[in-house]
């Protein structure tokens, strides 16, 4: 800081007898007090403007190097708290985080469109930080909904209103799923579901139904759609090996069955698929 007020003070007596000094000056006068008030955007429009009037001064290169480190520095701990609160679904104190970036640098890329967002989205639901089926559900809905996925909002957001037992909860989550669906109209449209039976269980019996048609691609598209709500989802990485066995993909087969034991290391009918692929490789003489 010390090195700072130097230079300016330099600048200032060094622009004293230049042409246009007066509007130089005062610029530069703007520019140090908004520097000292950490507005340090206003700071680098104000050295910007100068360089427009005199395009031959040196000092404000400089400075505007140094503003430009200082912000990224001061950034970074805010930058960060915003991730890590969007992520854990404390979304009022991530709008709050992205709002004291955007005070210091208003053209942080793609963070005001966020910010405006996560609004919205906070006035719905403030807090989804447990770690329940129900909250871990409306964190993926959520982050779908930022990632512009809303095949996956709506699933995520659907299946958490169907497992939530709480009517205060519950009055939430349906005035979220109203506000996805006036972003995302066709894709809810696109979501149908039967009576009685929830998403989940809904999806894992359309991929099994899907196979018994011989739609193994069909079959595959379910099983990617429970996984992405459930990685560790022992029918639906089952079934999805099955369907690529059915195309004859056994790489992909075998990484599926082998994700299944992972979830479940006890489970017979997986150790014979894989035990399946382990002859048909020694019978082809070792090809996969």
């Amino acid at each position: 800081m010390r090195i700072f007020f130097i230079s300016a003070a330099v600048f200032l007596a060094s622009v004293s007898l230049c042409p246009g000094a007066d509007d130089i000056g005062a610029l530069y006068n703007s520019a140090v007090k908004n520097f000292s008030a950490g507005k340090y955007s206003d700071a680098i429009r104000c050295w910007q403007r100068i360089l427009e009037i005199d395009p031959e001064q040196v000092p404000p290169h400089k400075m505007i190097e140094f503003t430009r480190g200082k912000i990224k520095q001061e950034l970074a701990p805010r930058v960060q708290a915003f991730e890590k609160n969007m992520q854990a679904g404390k979304w009022f104190i991530a709008h709050d985080a992205a709002c004291r970036v955007l005070d210091i640098d208003p053209a942080y890329p793609g963070l005001a469109e966020k910010k405006d967002k996560l609004g919205e989205i906070a006035g719905i639901v403030e807090d989804c930080s447990g770690s329940g089926k129900v909250p871990v559900m409306l964190r993926k809905s959520v982050n779908a909904y930022f990632d512009k996925n809303p095949a996956l909002m709506f699933d995520a957001a659907i299946y958490a209103e169907q497992l939530n037992k709480d009517i205060a909860l519950g009055k939430k989550i349906s005035a979220l799923l109203f506000y996805m669906e006036k972003k995302y109209p066709e894709a809810r449209s696109r979501v149908k579901l039967i009576a009685g039976m929830d998403l989940m269980k809904q999806m894992l019996q359309s991929s099994l139904d899907s196979i018994y048609k011989a739609d193994y691609t069909g079959a595959i598209m379910f099983c990617d759609r429970i996984l992405a709500l459930d990685e560790n989802s022992t029918l639906a990485l089952m079934r999805k090996g099955s369907a690529y066995y059915a195309l004859n993909n056994f790489n992909e087969a075998r990484k599926n069955w082998q994700l299944a034991l992972k979830t479940d290391p006890k489970n017979k009918d997986v150790k014979k698929f894989l035990n399946l692929l382990d002859r048909k490789k020694k019978k082809n003489g070792g090809k996969k």
